[in-house]
């Protein structure tokens, strides 16, 4: 005996569970920015401006977006208001270089 089942039906469930298991991102974080707040919360740990500042956008200055980097204005620029985040290149950015922050830095 055979059972034929229909793909459709089938996939309804799968993609049900693979959302309520977080398998799929809820949304993508391309073409999202973050300012440094939303980055220091999302990527580390919840480190002060000041910590985000100097140990990752002064330690690795590939960072900058003039360097062909993800971060625009990682410090108080003239004409520019604020730091902004590619959100995208940058967690993507800080999975690839976890193990080369000092993340016990003061």
């Amino acid at each position: 005996m055979q059972l034929t089942i229909d793909q459709e039906e089938l996939r309804k469930p799968v993609k049900e569970v693979a959302k309520e298991l977080h398998l799929v991102p809820e949304e993508s974080l391309k073409g999202m920015t973050w300012d440094i707040d939303e980055f220091r919360k999302n990527c580390c740990g919840g480190r002060g401006r000041n910590w985000v500042r100097t140990n990752i956008f002064d330690e690795f200055p590939e960072t900058d977006y003039l360097n062909g980097g993800w971060c625009i204005a990682p410090h108080k620029t003239a004409g520019i208001k604020k730091t902004i985040i590619l959100a995208y290149e940058a967690c993507q950015w800080m999975q690839a270089h976890f193990h080369d922050i000092d993340w016990l830095a003061k």
